[in-house]
């Protein structure tokens, strides 16, 4: 079975616990502090996928790294670990926000821009694209000078690209 169907099913069998035990919120968290830890984390990486640890031993280090979460929470990464899908993070957390996502009608929107946008024009870039789309959206703003000027945004598989520098890329095609 490919990794992106591995991780497809953990994440449908994770938000269903998370449910289940009306935590989806903190199982969320969790997945993010679990993905932001193995990517940048030596140590923490090391002792999770040593091969000569055994997993009582890898068990209380995640004891103590995650004793602020729930027992649900902690029993989720836990079993992440000793089926040694930790390498499978990014992917099973990008899938159980998009089972969230779906379950609640958000719609999750990179966009980028130049300069940073006033709170003004956020709001109402929120409040058009919700109208367009009909769903609650979720917009996740980052600024990139390079693009000169204009924004792009990346709404699932679709990229609307109104750059400055994609219009002056066109143009130098073109020639």
């Amino acid at each position: 079975m490919a990794n992106d169907e591995i991780a497809k099913r953990y994440a449908s069998a994770i938000y269903n616990i998370a449910k289940s035990s009306e935590s989806i919120n903190e199982v969320r968290e969790v997945l993010n502090i679990l993905k932001e830890n193995y990517a940048e984390e030596e140590e923490f990486r090391k002792i999770l996928e040593d091969p000569l640890k055994k997993f009582p031993e890898k068990e209380k280090f995640l004891e103590k790294s995650f004793n602020h979460v729930s027992s649900e929470a902690l029993g989720i990464v836990k079993y992440i670990v000793r089926k040694q899908r930790l390498s499978l993070i990014g992917d099973i957390k990008e899938y159980f926000l998009k089972l969230y996502y779906e379950e609640n009608n958000k719609l999750p929107i990179t966009a980028i821009f130049a300069k940073e946008l006033s709170e003004k024009q956020r709001d109402l870039l929120v409040q058009k694209l919700e109208k367009k789309y009909g769903k609650k959206v979720v917009i996740n703003l980052k600024v990139d000078k390079g693009i000169i000027g204009g924004g792009i945004l990346r709404i699932g598989n679709e990229v609307i690209d109104g750059s400055i520098k994609n219009q002056i890329d066109e143009i130098k095609k073109n020639f």
